[in-house]
């Protein structure tokens, strides 16, 4: 083989390794839970400079929307069965989202959100498209979870 041709194809190796280095070093989040978020704070971790990926139940009583400025917030608590049977006493996690209010966001509807936990105690998604994502609670059962 000729040496052009071998350092051509290094040349291109190398770029393929650094846009996938690059690719997932910039849609790294680490996936925590409700619970994990405010035990966290509890002992004083800093969650602050890291990109999370949020998932939780949402609690249909906190949702509020702004039409005019498309401001949207609601509490999320660790799972459904946090919210049924402890209710206000669950810990919870404050979301703000900046944008069009989903269909499915409904109570115990599923919810997982990318973005950053502020210095506030809030958890403020991200501005990309999937930053908020809904799992409507009655169109994902099962049959005969739903006949219950």
């Amino acid at each position: 083989m000729k040496p052009k041709f071998i350092i051509g194809i290094g040349i291109i190796i190398i770029a393929v390794i650094a846009i996938m280095g690059f690719a997932v070093a910039g849609n790294s989040s680490m996936e925590v839970a409700v619970n994990d978020v405010v035990a966290q704070r509890a002992q004083g971790v800093d969650l602050t400079q890291r990109s999370l990926k949020l998932t939780g139940v949402v609690v249909g009583d906190s949702i509020q929307y702004d039409a005019g400025s498309l401001h949207l917030e609601f509490d999320v608590v660790n799972s459904r069965d946090d919210l049924l049977a402890n209710g206000a006493k669950a810990p919870r996690q404050r979301v703000v989202y900046q944008g069009v209010k989903p269909d499915t966001l409904v109570n115990e509807a599923h919810a997982i959100v990318t973005g950053k936990l502020s210095g506030d105690g809030k958890f403020y998604a991200g501005q990309a498209q999937d930053s908020l994502m809904l799992q409507c609670p009655t169109k994902y059962q099962s049959a005969d979870t739903a006949s219950r």
